[in-house]
């Protein structure tokens, strides 16, 4: 793995898919996550966005299903959004995102830690482009 994937990182929903639908970049985590190297943390509302994601791929109970498992498997920490509120609504006041992503970046600054995206979204390019973040921002097609 990159420099820097070590440690504590924080998930997006995207990067969860990878995980779940064990794509060779989920592979990596998944290596990572089960040898200890990083420690995945998350969002409730990336949790919420992997749940309605799957479901209109798979439908609801199967949806379920897989969240539920991965939940339980203990690969990754869910962190209650009520304590990232703030940071998140000043990231959605001064940049042009969408609320789940800067509840990843929330995430990120409040236990400092790198959020890991699972794609270089325009939106997330553009924001980075024309002022850095005040966290690591890493991406899972870069690795």
């Amino acid at each position: 793995m990159r420099r820097g994937l070590a440690g504590s990182l924080v998930f997006d929903a995207g990067v969860l898919l990878e995980l779940l639908y064990s794509t060779p970049h989920g592979s990596k985590i998944k290596e990572g996550l089960e040898s200890e190297t990083f420690h995945g943390n998350v969002s409730e509302v990336s949790v919420a966005e992997l749940r309605y994601v799957l479901c209109r791929r798979l439908g609801s109970e199967e949806a379920h299903i897989r969240v539920k498992s991965l939940l339980e498997s203990g690969y990754i920490f869910v962190h209650e959004d009520s304590k990232l509120v703030e940071y998140a609504a000043e990231y959605k006041c001064k940049r042009r995102l969408s609320l789940a992503d800067c509840f990843t970046l929330a995430l990120a600054k409040k236990i400092d830690a790198p959020a890991l995206f699972a794609k270089r979204e325009d939106e997330l390019v553009e924001e980075m482009s024309s002022e850095p973040f005040d966290v690591e921002v890493f991406f899972l097609e870069d690795l």
